[in-house]
């Protein structure tokens, strides 16, 4: 399967007060192959959107009221589901070092970070993904030569 086919089937969520951010990142998106991308302008927009489907990425701004919120429930909802967080200072950074499965970003967004950063999201779910299917068929044979 090309990466392009890949791309098609995962699903991004774009949570950003400011229009042009979300439409700058919906582009970045679609170029990168992306096809399902929805955008949110506030928490209550992303929850209702994580309510409703799961999503492989999420990316918000911490500057976003009730951004912890969002990332406590789509990490809740989906464990497997990658962030991204735009921060307006590079001093902010430290408190997302805890975080399993968060990438951070600095606005003002640069094209070739943010790409690098989505694609970089995408291959580790697709490799986490991986893993736990060959964990899966680990099992399933053990069973099969004890059985």
């Amino acid at each position: 399967m090309q990466d392009q086919d890949r791309g098609s089937q995962r699903r991004i969520l774009v949570v950003d007060q400011e229009e042009w951010c979300r439409a700058f990142l919906s582009s970045v998106i679609k170029l990168l192959g992306f096809e399902d991308c929805t955008l949110a302008n506030t928490v209550a927009e992303a929850l209702a959107a994580l309510e409703a489907s799961d999503f492989d990425l999420v990316i918000t701004d911490h500057r976003q009221p009730d951004y912890q919120q969002l990332l406590e429930s789509a990490r809740l909802r989906h464990p497997a589901t990658r962030f991204i967080v735009m921060l307006h200072q590079r001093n902010l950074s430290l408190q997302f070092f805890y975080l399993k499965q968060v990438d951070i970003v600095y606005k003002p967004l640069c094209l070739d970070e943010i790409a690098r950063k989505i694609r970089y999201a995408m291959h580790q779910k697709t490799l986490r993904q991986a893993e736990e299917e060959l964990r899966r068929q680990k099992q399933a044979a053990f069973r099969i030569f004890l059985g």
